[in-house]
């Protein structure tokens, strides 16, 4: 009888190898019985050919086989590591501990072939047989593992560093809109703890002032939570906390999705907006007040005017007052900017105190006002006007022990179906206050269209249009008319600049059609910056036309002398064409000049220490012309034309023009006589010892192009005709 088979024991253990069945019977190549080699065999070639790593054991934990997956991934052949201990590539495994364990998974560090340690993760399993005990280790490389953890964690921390430093506050909720984390940002902005935040409630956390803001914020939860939609949080709703502080805040709210895009929560991100929405309330008010006095400016007058004629229900009338302080000017000039600044404000105090809650009190410009009362009659608003006539009349104005008083000129214009614009409003009342300026200051007078003064008002305002209508266009020309010497010792000859403007025909507009209005309106220092730029660019262009001139005359107005700003254009201008500045001479009129006799005097000797010339345009119309003679440093008197005209027939003028001639020898200033138009004048100007002559008699004025073919002839032999 043959012998019975060796016993093989066997145990099954579920074994996690990936591309192999779910449980693998675990067998040793080391069979006795030769009938089984066929199936130890196979057994052995699957072991051989799956990934994961399988490492064999003896009884005293020395390797005795590996399969292939064990070579790669250790760097090392059977020559290398057969009958080495397996504390040569686990150092730190323990056996009976992992088995004491039942046999549970155990993480620890595995020894490359190089001598490179990288992470494992290992199961053991015990094969007994009659012949031996085996140990099976299953191994594997949790380098990509690991690697792919550190990555992850170290996203999450990064993602969790910059969410709590970003200067937005985040918020997340669940699905059901109850808070599940902040940031810091978020702890300062609702000014509560972390613990004071989750858990609760979004729509609850977030209690803004007003109703609709707390409405909206819940329909934008639901909104995202059951719909997936984003929603802005518009409208800067405010939030109030305990301590009456609160802020105003934007931001918006989007839904937070699983892998699998089901809505799992949402993401709140909030800015504190409460520095921007006040800094833009500070600048919208800026924008619409007077920073003086903190009265509504022009702008936001007219805003509200043109709301009220816009809106103007069935018969409904309302009335504008158009004020004009007078003598302010005064205090400006005697005691600075400073005084009347404060003058305005204590005066406009007390203004708002003879209005109705419903007027509308604003500052225009300087010291120009206008008042508008809503629903009020011809009858109450006269009543109201003549109220703040007697009011600014009986106040007084205390600065460093001098006291000042002011007056005031208005304009009441009727805002009813007649009143079609802005425009039309303001331009009736400021006709209105302007009559009552020239009729005497210090009352009130309606405004008329039918009047023969208001005709005339209009007709000024419609040229006005037509003068910025010029300005923009480059719409004028200049004109030239010579200035000739009549005494052998008087020097060489010169020309005054003229402008004229171009009408859209095409026609050329005298000065006296547009210059009142000009100066009624406050542009003739826009028209002189333009006449100065157009004479630099004509003598850089044509020179020929100014060489043989020993002067050429500007002429300046005084709104012009007044402005800091004209003065430093004039001299930029001059020096950017380098122009000769000996050859220039500034005509300024005495009205002009007397008007702010500081300013003026600044103006003459800070062009005459560049070495222009001044002449005195005008010179004894006004009954002070003497007095302030001394204190400006001019250079010529140019004759009142008023004077020329009828010193041959009237010996008054003749006497006059003989004085200022004297005046002008004993101050060594030359003189000018302008409108001169026949030769008998020339010989009496001769004698009175006028040194030049200029008018119609000599020649007409003339095209600045034409002035390099003009050849002058000496005044009083050979005049030009008519």
């Amino acid at each position: 009888m043959s012998a019975p088979p060796p016993r093989l024991s066997i145990s099954v253990q579920p074994l996690e190898i990936e591309d192999a069945p779910s449980c693998l019977l675990e067998v040793t190549p080391l069979i006795a019985d030769q009938g089984k080699r066929v199936m130890a065999t196979q057994a052995h070639r699957i072991i051989e050919n799956i990934r994961d790593v399988i490492i064999t054991l003896d009884d005293r934990q020395r390797i005795v086989d590996m399969n292939r997956a064990a070579h790669e991934l250790l760097g090392l052949d059977d020559a290398q590591i057969l009958g080495a201990h397996i504390h040569t590539i686990l150092p730190g495994l323990s056996l009976d501990q992992v088995l004491a364990d039942d046999n549970s998974n155990r993480q620890l560090t595995a020894i490359h072939g190089s001598g490179r340690h990288f992470p494992a993760e290992i199961s053991v399993s015990q094969i007994e047989c009659d012949v031996a005990s085996f140990t099976l280790l299953i191994l594997r490389d949790l380098t990509a593992q690991k690697e792919t953890e550190e990555t992850l964690h170290r996203e999450k921390e990064f993602a969790q560093i910059t969410l709590q430093s970003i200067h937005e506050a985040v918020i997340t909720t669940d699905a059901r809109g109850r808070i599940n984390s902040v940031n810091r940002a978020a702890c300062r902005l609702l000014r509560r703890n972390e613990d004071g935040i989750v858990d609760r409630l979004l729509a609850d956390l977030l209690r803004f002032t007003g109703l609709d803001h707390r409405r909206k914020v819940r329909e934008y939860l639901k909104s995202t939570l059951e719909h997936g939609h984003s929603n802005e949080i518009d409208g800067q709703p405010e939030i109030r906390f305990d301590d009456h502080e609160s802020i105003y805040i934007s931001g918006r709210i989007a839904p937070l999705r699983s892998a699998a895009g089901e809505i799992i929560g949402s993401v709140v991100v909030l800015q504190d907006v409460t520095s921007e929405k006040r800094m833009r309330e500070i600048l919208s008010w800026q924008a619409s007040h007077d920073d003086i006095t903190s009265l509504i400016n022009r702008r936001e007058f007219e805003r509200r005017l043109q709301a009220l004629i816009a809106d103007r229900p069935g018969n409904a009338r309302h009335v504008l007052l158009y004020l004009d302080l007078d003598q302010f000017k005064l205090i400006n000039d005697n005691c600075g900017h400073d005084a009347g600044d404060q003058m305005l404000r204590q005066l406009t105090s007390r203004l708002g105190t003879r209005l109705r809650e419903t007027d509308t009190l604003a500052r225009l410009g300087g010291d120009e006002f206008a008042v508008l009362l809503p629903y009020c009659d011809v009858e109450d608003g006269r009543r109201i006007a003549e109220e703040l006539r007697e009011l600014i009349r009986s106040f007084r104005f205390d600065w460093e022990g001098r006291t000042f008083g002011v007056g005031v000129s208005i304009g009441l214009v009727l805002i009813d179906r007649h009143i079609l614009s802005v425009t039309d409003a303001l331009t009736a009342a400021d006709s209105a206050c302007y009559i009552a300026k020239e009729g005497g200051r210090d009352q009130v007078v309606v405004y008329r269209p039918e009047g023969n003064e208001e005709q005339r008002r209009r007709e000024e305002i419609s040229q006005t249009a037509l003068i910025r209508e010029a300005l923009e266009q480059d719409r004028f020309c200049l004109w030239a008319q010579p200035i000739l010497p009549i005494q052998h010792n008087s020097g060489d000859w010169g020309a005054e600049v003229l402008v004229r403007m171009i009408g859209e025909d095409g026609r050329i507009i005298p000065p006296g059609a547009f210059i009142p209005g000009a100066e009624r309106y406050h542009l003739m220092t826009r028209i002189d910056r333009w006449v100065v730029r157009a004479v630099c660019k004509h003598w850089k262009t044509n020179p020929a036309s100014f060489k043989r001139l020993d002067k050429i005359a500007i002429n300046l107005s005084g709104q012009s002398i007044a402005n800091n700003e004209f003065l430093e254009f004039l001299i930029r201008e001059i020096e950017r064409f380098r122009i000769p500045w000996g050859s220039l001479c500034f005509e300024i009129t005495e009205t002009a000049a007397i008007t702010s006799i500081k300013k003026a005097r600044y103006f003459i000797q800070t062009l005459r220490d560049h070495g222009a010339r001044f002449a005195l345009d005008d010179f004894g119309s006004g009954l002070s012309s003497f007095a302030y003679l001394k204190h400006l440093p001019v250079d010529y008197l140019k004759i009142d034309g008023a004077f020329i005209k009828d010193m041959e027939h009237d010996r008054i003028d003749a006497a006059m023009v003989r004085s200022i001639s004297e005046i002008g020898r004993a101050m060594q200033l030359r003189t000018i006589a302008e409108f001169m138009e026949n030769e008998r004048v020339v010989h009496m100007l001769r004698e009175a010892g006028v040194d030049f002559v200029q008018g119609y008699g000599i020649c007409r004025p003339m095209p600045i192009e034409e002035l390099a073919a003009y050849e002058p002839q000496a005044p009083g032999l050979s005049l030009a005709s008519g």
